[in-house]
């Protein structure tokens, strides 16, 4: 019974069109026409509590009336809250449950990246260089903020994949903002580079919540646009970096602990609006926790290795169709081409051109939070698109693979030598809009190609690549600071080729048609 609901979910966007604009037209108006024309034609075989419910609900007729027919009384007693399943207007309550949603998403990537522009391992000034201020090195600084996040983050969505799919995930998504939150904050008080440390272990802990749970949530929320809705979502990694790249600006003006109390005041105000939603696409059966609460502390202490057992048991479970895993290797690598520009762009542009810091800290906060938003949507789009149109989830790996392809030349040119500040974040912001448009369209192809009900475990073991991609930035760290930067431009041309490259592998084990049940 848990694929009637989007059976008839597709019977009337079959029934409305089957062409390419079936998944847009909602961005532009909500088909009311077709809706009601369809609603009338089964009016005839609803009982008489399906005409009082469609009073009750006049804006909800054609998906309750779809689901009276084709689902069971209990059916119906759940999706009567998950009706107009089709809805993108700003009334839509799973809309509103995205911008949520997305609001935590841009905290989260604010406070993991702002370290990064507050740094300077040249002649920074006291106040301004938190590796001045707490006398660590480059070396000190790659371990911070790959590994001393990666590890715990890594560890941390493994479990939090399992959660997502027990427990009620917009409070796991409040209560994880609010940890990070407080951890990004306390390190304005920080003394010494080992406190830095355990606060970034906290942020890694905490930040690995908000992942799976939200991107299992929005699965189920968007069965008609997976790709559209988590590239939405998706946003939050380049607003996000855009606000924390204005974290240079503040940190010129004010000093880096300033700049860490402001991220994390805000990053409270973002995070806590989700706790006004009930995730009520999560049936009460799989709320359950563990530990279970009548648990005393000995008898959870002893559980724990048992517990990490079945962690890793449904981890691996979840991922286990060849397709997902080479999906989650293509990942891998883009993770790393990510992560190596992420945490080294800064410091390397800091060397290239410094005195050009408050210009490219504004532009490139122009650069991530525009022409990465703008590649994030579109490569949402084209890869519903192209699954509109029957390629099913093979499509967004092909996607995919032409991203990574495509990105590498420019990433290069990016960083080569004898190119003036502007020609430099001109290639900059054509690699961002090719690069950018991967990670909605990879996501929804790995929603497809694991089970329904393994999609939070599946995401936080997708979460979890982090570690693999901290490995590229670490290593980074370890080269002489003149060699930086050829090294960041050879090895993040070089992951975008091998990850092209098992996209391609990966869309030969996933399906060609899209399934009847999402159609």
């Amino acid at each position: 019974m848990a694929h009637v609901p989007a059976l008839a979910t597709g019977a009337v966007r079959r029934r409305a069109s089957t062409s390419w604009m079936a998944i847009y037209d909602p961005l532009i108006s909500r088909w009311p026409s077709s809706r009601v024309r369809f609603a009338g034609s089964k009016l005839a075989a609803a009982s008489s509590a399906l005409a009082m419910s469609i009073s009750k609900h006049a804006r909800r007729e054609s998906a309750w009336a779809v689901r009276k027919a084709h689902s069971s009384d209990e059916v119906l007693g759940r999706e009567d809250r998950d009706c107009g399943d089709s809805d993108w207007s700003w009334r839509s309550p799973r809309l509103q449950s995205l911008g949520l949603l997305l609001l935590a998403c841009v905290a989260n990537q604010a406070c993991r990246a702002l370290p990064f522009y507050l740094v300077d391992f040249g002649d920074g000034k006291a106040g301004q260089a938190m590796n001045q201020d707490l006398d660590f090195n480059s070396a000190d600084y790659g371990f911070f903020a790959t590994l001393c996040f990666s590890v715990p983050f890594t560890l941390t969505s493994l479990w939090a994949g399992v959660m997502a799919d027990r427990m009620d995930r917009f409070q796991l998504t409040a209560f994880a903002g609010v940890a990070w939150s407080l951890s990004t904050a306390g390190m304005a008080v920080a003394s010494s580079y080992g406190g830095l440390l355990l606060l970034r272990v906290a942020l890694g802990l905490s930040q690995a919540a908000t992942n799976p749970a939200a991107l299992s949530l929005i699965a189920e929320l968007f069965p008609d646009a997976r790709a559209t809705a988590n590239s939405i979502f998706g946003l939050g990694i380049y607003l996000g970096g855009a606000l924390a790249s204005l974290g240079a600006f503040v940190d010129e003006q004010e000093g880096w602990r300033a700049a860490c109390l402001v991220f994390g005041f805000f990053s409270v105000a973002a995070s806590l609006p989700a706790l006004t939603k009930r995730d009520e696409k999560q049936a009460p059966v799989r709320r359950s926790t563990w530990p279970a609460d009548d648990m005393d502390l000995q008898t959870r202490l002893a559980s724990l290795p048992e517990a990490a057992a079945t962690v890793w048991e449904s981890s691996t479970e979840a991922v286990a169709p060849t397709g997902a895993r080479w999906l989650l290797l293509a990942s891998a690598l883009r993770f790393s081409a990510g992560f190596a520009i992420l945490v080294w762009l800064p410091s390397s542009v800091r060397a290239t051109f410094p005195n050009d810091v408050e210009q490219f800290a504004i532009v490139n906060s122009l650069i991530k939070g525009f022409a990465g938003s703008i590649s994030s949507i579109s490569g949402g789009l084209a890869a519903d698109a192209l699954r509109s149109r029957g390629f099913g989830d093979r499509s967004a790996a092909w996607f995919c693979a032409a991203s990574s392809i495509l990105s590498a030349p420019l990433w290069y040119f990016t960083l080569a030598d004898g190119f003036s500040f502007e020609v430099c974040m001109g290639f900059l912001c054509a690699e961002y809009l090719v690069a950018e448009s991967w990670l909605g369209a990879a996501i929804s192809a790995l929603q497809g190609a694991v089970p329904a009900d393994r999609r939070g475990t599946a995401q936080g073991v997708f979460s979890s690549l982090t570690a693999l991609g901290q490995a590229l930035p670490v290593g980074l760290g370890l080269l002489a600071p003149e060699d930086l930067t050829q090294g960041l431009q050879l090895s993040v041309s070089v992951c975008y080729c091998l990850s092209g490259l098992c996209f391609l592998i990966a869309s030969s084990h996933l399906s060609q048609e899209v399934p009847q049940d999402e159609r």
